[in-house]
């Protein structure tokens, strides 16, 4: 089985963004149920002639709710927050020379996240963004963004040597002819 490279951290902004919205209705929900039971007990409950709330009743887990509301937010901002800084970081780092980096599939996107499905149309998109899917030689899958040359250079199917930096394809040379054997002894 291959590996995704990114996948974990994927899964972690989306699992923080869903429990953070999940935690925030559930605690808002509670919320108000709380406030209102709470409010129908102490009106029920009060003295009378002083009319003093003697029991609030569920009124008094409001501010547990609160508690909720809160952390579900700063899981949903952290969720936010790390993602803007891992695509900010996603093009930095030192630059490694893959062997064997095998080219799955190419496509290009528009400025509104349209794909381009045919590349004579590359003329009139305004501010294409190039990717490349590849399986590198340790059989992990990525995905790569790059500049229209290597866009170009690399083809479906084709194997060769690739320069990374981060998430940034920044070279790409294919093998020409049969890969060498190592020699039998």
């Amino acid at each position: 089985m291959r590996g995704q490279i990114g996948s974990v951290k994927e899964r972690l902004v989306g699992w923080l963004l869903v429990g953070g919205l999940s935690i925030t209705i559930i605690s808002g929900f509670l919320m108000w149920m709380f406030s209102v039971s709470g409010i129908y007990r102490g009106t029920y409950t009060r003295k009378p002639i002083t009319n003093e709330i003697t029991d609030a009743g569920t009124l008094n887990l409001v501010p547990l709710t609160i508690l909720g509301i809160f952390l579900g937010v700063v899981m949903m901002f952290a969720a936010i927050g790390y993602g803007f800084f891992t695509m900010a970081k996603s093009k930095t780092g030192a630059r490694r020379i893959e062997q064997n980096f095998r080219v799955l599939a190419r496509y290009c996107y528009d400025r509104s996240h349209n794909l381009v499905l045919v590349e004579y149309d590359l003329d009139a998109v305004e501010d294409p963004k190039f990717y490349i899917k590849a399986v590198l030689e340790n059989g992990k899958v990525g995905e790569f963004e790059t500049s229209v040359e290597v866009y170009f250079n690399a083809g479906e199917g084709m194997v060769g040597e690739a320069e990374l930096q981060g998430q940034w394809l920044g070279k790409f040379i294919p093998y020409i002819g049969a890969a060498s054997q190592p020699a039998q002894s």
